[in-house]
């Protein structure tokens, strides 16, 4: 035989009153809350209303741009990231390098060796944007031809590769 269960007693309507009462005084409290933060942000907010947003542009606007990005003279060098690499088995020589490009402000972020032998010196960007290639091409007296645009997605914080050939004594100085 199947069990019949007791009808459940409806709460009592005090407990209903009660409840929706501390709704309305709750909502009542963060209706005086937003109106309180309003009145202290009152002069905040109206200068934000009054000014047109695109004013903080207009000296970009009216200002010549003094510093070209195409420019590579105008770039810091410690935002670029540099990897050097060993390209003519010299022992030591990635590391000798990597003090001089760092005395230089260059942020050197790894060394090691190249897989093949290179000549000359080459300059690797990783990059789509020349720039840093060439900054640093230009800060070591490396010819335009030896630098290169060779994008590897599989490097993730470099930008420039300096691959370091048999020409190494020649540059830098």
């Amino acid at each position: 035989m199947a069990r019949i269960r007791p009808k459940r007693k409806d709460p009592p309507e005090s407990f209903v009153k009660k409840s929706s009462t501390a709704s309305y005084i709750i909502i009542f409290l963060l209706l005086v809350q937003t109106a309180f933060l309003l009145y202290r942000n009152f002069d905040f907010i109206k200068d934000m209303m009054s000014q047109d947003p695109n004013s903080i542009y207009e000296k970009e606007i009216r200002d010549p741009v003094q510093k070209s990005d195409n420019n590579p003279e105008n770039l810091d060098p410690f935002k670029i990231r540099v990897s050097i690499l060993n390209g003519c088995g010299e022992p030591g020589l990635a590391a000798r390098w990597k003090a001089k490009l760092r005395d230089m402000k260059y942020d050197v972020r790894e060394t090691g060796n190249a897989s093949n032998l290179y000549n000359n010196t080459t300059i690797l960007s990783r990059v789509e944007d020349m720039k840093y290639a060439r900054h640093l091409a230009n800060a070591l007296g490396i010819k335009e031809e030896n630098v290169l645009m060779q994008i590897n997605r599989d490097l993730v914080d470099i930008d420039v590769t300096l691959i370091i050939g048999s020409d190494h004594e020649r540059i830098g100085n």
